[in-house]
């Protein structure tokens, strides 16, 4: 999951001169997270994977539903902020529907919080596949 919406993120900010996509891990420097410190960087967590059973069978060769959450951090400077800032947060939540995954669930919404004058976007991705 992180890879595919790392990769879509990435090809969809490739021309911004604005904004730009980090792949790195761990993005955080001590306690810190790196998107506090390096502003208009987008940041891609790992996602939290949970497994469970939706129809059981005697042969444990059950299906499972797979629940993916993964979230994406942006900061920027809420003085000033960009002028693509709208574009870019339509962006970041069209990612969801990446390409590589039979899902029957795909989901993105955010949240803004606002310290120290600088804005951060955090960004949370569902997406619910299953495993036969």
């Amino acid at each position: 999951m992180r890879s595919g919406i790392l990769t879509r993120l990435q090809s969809s900010f490739s021309t911004s001169t604005v904004f730009r996509v980090s792949s790195e891990l761990p993005w955080t420097q001590g306690d810190n997270p790196l998107y506090l410190k390096n502003l208009k960087t987008i940041y891609v967590d790992q996602p939290e994977q949970i497994t469970s059973a939706l129809i059981d069978t005697l042969d444990y060769k059950g299906v499972d539903q797979i629940d993916q959450n993964l979230e994406v951090f942006l900061s920027v400077d809420a003085k000033n902020p960009p002028t693509a800032l709208d574009a870019a947060v339509s962006t970041i939540l069209a990612a969801k529907d990446y390409t590589g995954v039979t899902n029957f669930s795909n989901e993105s919404d955010y949240t803004v919080e606002i310290n120290n004058d600088i804005m951060t976007y955090t960004f949370e991705f569902r997406i619910s596949s299953v495993n036969f």
